[in-house]
């Protein structure tokens, strides 16, 4: 797992939106939810463009945690 990613939902951050899923925390990897109240919030845009950048195709969204 990204050690910037954080699955608490109660902190606010940036979120990766690729489709219809978010990436979230899993097993010690990168997973992937439909779920916005499971998604992992990572602390910086930069860290959740770089997420984005290994782990989802061509036309991901980074946004705003508005949990």
């Amino acid at each position: 797992m990204d050690k910037m990613m954080k699955p608490d939902s109660t902190r606010k951050g940036w979120l990766v939106r690729t489709g219809n899923d978010y990436l979230f925390p899993q097993g010690g990897d990168v997973g992937y939810t439909p779920n916005l109240a499971d998604a992992g919030a990572f602390e910086s845009e930069e860290e959740a463009i770089e997420a984005g950048r290994d782990h989802c195709d061509p036309g991901f969204v980074v946004i705003r945690d508005p949990r």
